[in-house]
């Protein structure tokens, strides 16, 4: 097979892979959208794009600030791991550093997340959470009540004992207290036979919801298991050996799991457990299941945390600013695809075909990956239309001067890649360098630029080594080598002048 042959064969492979990565709409979209608002939702993104809510936090540590760098970086694992089980894998988590007041008291290091598409301050607290401390506790009452409610049926010896234990118990709120005004009343030690173990939730080392196959009656379809580490399932044994003994009645066989000070389950224990790998079972929901799994099983958060700033972000600036870019991103490509064709004839349409190709190459790659589309990125995917025609102005340059030698168009084509691959080559790495560095170093809209650039500039090469040269190559034969020859001997006349 030649060698050209081949090329058309990658060239034609992989423009339908993009193409169907990118048209064949896989994402949810809006209810009533149209095709092309389908395969748009291919595509996600960013906060600056499509609005969502923006949370700064700092952290309450006396650390020094020196130290406090090393503990934002902890903290921001334990929130990626919680954001992405939620499946807002777009969401980005990063440190902010300052050094300037403004007028207020502004910690060094904080901490900010951005999630696009939500517009629910609370929502995106609940999923993040603020002083992320997870713990398994005690219950020792229940009740319903708008308001916090009294103990009942407490011995005041038991108070006492757990005084002395400084496991006093206190009242806690449901995670969904808006909707069931229930409230615990729990104790951060757990009696186990005279004795008071704590279990903290940074001995659950897996979390996942599932779906229940043969759920017995009442039980529901839905569970979450969890899985504890060596100790945890050590403490976890004896724990639960105790509690499977209450009666089945008795508040006290229950086993509150909670965080930041709202209770997110108290399950039955309804037998002891001794190989660390328990069931949550009851759940009346898929979306309940998964709640729970990601709230227990993304970790304790290294330091508690409070709210610095929090706002939701309108997309409406964000949609005026990107038909701007977008509308001045495609005059600029009008504009050189007919400066193309004017200035180099038949050769100026495989620049233009070698755009469009690169720019359904560079959308098909972002939908296909998941990468974030921000307005940076814009920027950078207008960027690379610069790249790609420039590699074909190198190779339609050289190919005058083959011309001009007396070489046929086939082999001024031939000797044209033959002395330009390299210099694109070279061109292309080193800016893809450049990219690579900004990706690993930037934060936020800084990525997502870098992530356009580096997508857009490979695959400028690509289409300037493989594409172009499989179609000029293909019609080499109908290029008149008096035009270009003409124009040279024409612009050498006129310097001579």
């Amino acid at each position: 097979m030649r060698a050209n042959q081949k090329r058309l064969i990658v060239t034609v492979a992989v423009l339908i892979v993009a193409a169907v990565v990118l048209l064949i709409p896989r994402a949810p979209a809006p209810e009533g959208a149209n095709f092309l608002e389908r395969v748009a939702a291919n595509i996600r993104l960013g906060l600056d794009i499509q609005g969502g809510a923006l949370l700064e936090y700092q952290m309450l540590t006396d650390a020094p600030a020196a130290e406090q760098g090393d503990l934002a970086e902890r903290v921001i694992g334990v929130l990626r791991r919680r954001l992405d089980a939620a499946g807002f894998t777009e969401a980005t988590v990063e440190k902010v550093s300052t050094a300037i007041t403004f007028g207020e008291e502004v910690p060094p290091v904080r901490v900010r997340v951005q999630i696009p598409g939500i517009t629910d301050i609370e929502r995106a607290e609940a999923l993040v959470g603020q002083t992320g401390r997870l713990y398994f506790a005690d219950v020792l009452d229940i009740q319903t009540s708008p308001s916090t409610p009294t103990a009942e049926g407490i011995t005041p010896l038991e108070l006492s004992r757990r005084r002395l234990q400084d496991a006093e118990p206190y009242w806690l709120k449901h995670m969904h207290f808006e909707e069931t005004n229930r409230w615990y009343y729990v104790s951060p030690k757990i009696n186990v036979a005279n004795r008071y173990l704590e279990l903290d939730g940074s001995e659950v080392t897996e979390a996942r919801s599932q779906i229940n196959p043969q759920p017995s009656p009442g039980q529901g379809r839905y569970m979450v298991t969890l899985r504890f580490s060596s100790e945890g399932a050590r403490v976890f044994r004896d724990i639960t050996e105790s509690k499977a003994a209450y009666p089945a009645q008795d508040n006290r066989k229950l086993l509150a799991i909670i965080l930041d000070d709202r209770v997110i389950i108290a399950p039955v224990v309804q037998s002891a457990i001794r190989d660390g790998n328990a069931v949550i079972e009851g759940l009346t929901s898929l979306d309940e299941a998964r709640e729970v799994a990601i709230l227990v099983g993304s970790g304790n958060l290294p330091v508690e945390l409070a709210s610095f700033n929090k706002q939701v972000l309108s997309p409406t600036l964000g949609r005026d600013i990107i038909m701007t870019s977008l509308w001045a991103g495609l005059g600029g490509l009008a504009i050189i695809m007919i400066y193309m064709v004017v200035f180099y004839g038949k050769i100026g349409m495989v620049a233009n075909f070698a755009l469009l190709y690169n720019s359904l190459l560079l959308f098909g790659v972002l939908s296909v990956t998941g990468s974030i589309l921000t307005l940076p990125g814009i920027a950078g995917i207008i960027l690379t239309i610069g790249t790609t025609v420039d590699g074909n102005v190198l190779i339609f340059e050289r190919m005058k001067e083959e011309l001009r030698l007396g070489k046929t168009p086939e082999n001024a084509v031939d000797g044209a890649f033959s002395k330009v691959t390299w210099t694109i080559f070279d061109a292309n790495l080193t800016t893809v360098l450049a990219g690579l560095v900004l990706l690993y170093f930037g934060t936020g809209t800084v990525k997502g630029f870098a992530t356009t650039l580096i997508i857009g500039v490979l695959g400028a090469m690509f289409t300037n080594l493989v594409v172009s040269r499989a179609m000029l190559v293909g019609f080499a034969h109908t290029i008149d080598p008096r035009r270009y020859v003409a124009r040279v001997a024409e612009a050498e006349g006129s310097d001579a002048r």
